[in-house]
């Protein structure tokens, strides 16, 4: 599986042949139109994303349920105090994603049920109207993922108004982390014990 980070919530996960891009930002705030294509399409909600620049006559999710579509599996979860809005598990190569975009507060018991366990999470930390660092990282403590992205914060050049990184890594105790391009990893190259923090660039 290849990762990338598209920007604010946007995240796109290359499976083999599959492509499946989750939230691609709208233009402004500094970033470019997404124009790429993908087989599928997940939305947490439609304001704010540029879903219609993507290539290839994408399933375009944006309701709870389970989907499939060339070997990937997507879970959209109905979160009951996110009203209008849906995340997302994907499972595809043997490995699942947990993506949380513009989620703003912790999860109950109930909620975090689907998540528990994901190989990789997707998470906001930036503030404003997403996840602080502190209940960020309360959050990873309860769903103990393997790999963990941050996504929502603030990045040079962008105009969001989120926090910066730097309080989020801190937090996790998570040092000399060099941004990358891409996150390319195999379930044979999951961290067996400790979680590991990966930070993107824009791409």
């Amino acid at each position: 599986m290849t990762i990338s980070w598209l920007g604010e919530a946007g995240i796109r996960l290359q499976f083999k042949e599959t492509v499946v891009i989750i939230d691609p930002p709208a233009t402004g705030a500094g970033l470019k139109a997404t124009r790429q294509t993908a087989q599928l399409v997940a939305l947490t909600q439609s304001n704010g994303r540029d879903w219609k620049s993507i290539a290839g006559e994408p399933l375009v999710i944006d309701t709870p349920g389970e989907f499939e579509k060339a070997g990937v599996f997507i879970y959209g979860l109905n979160i009951a105090s996110e009203a209008g809005r849906v995340h997302f598990r994907i499972e595809g190569e043997e490995m699942s994603v947990g993506h949380l975009g513009d989620l703003a507060h912790g999860l109950e018991n109930g909620e975090l049920e689907p998540l528990e366990g994901v190989d990789i999470l997707c998470v906001p930390i930036g503030g404003k109207s997403v996840l602080t660092p502190d209940k960020a990282t309360e959050l990873i403590s309860q769903i103990e993922p393997r790999i963990i992205i941050p996504i929502q914060y603030q990045v040079a050049g962008l105009s969001s108004g989120y926090g910066p990184l730097d309080p989020f890594l801190k937090a996790m105790g998570a040092k000399n982390i060099e941004p990358a391009e891409k996150f390319r990893i195999q379930k044979k190259d999951l961290p067996a014990d400790d979680s590991q923090v990966v930070v993107l660039k824009v791409s």
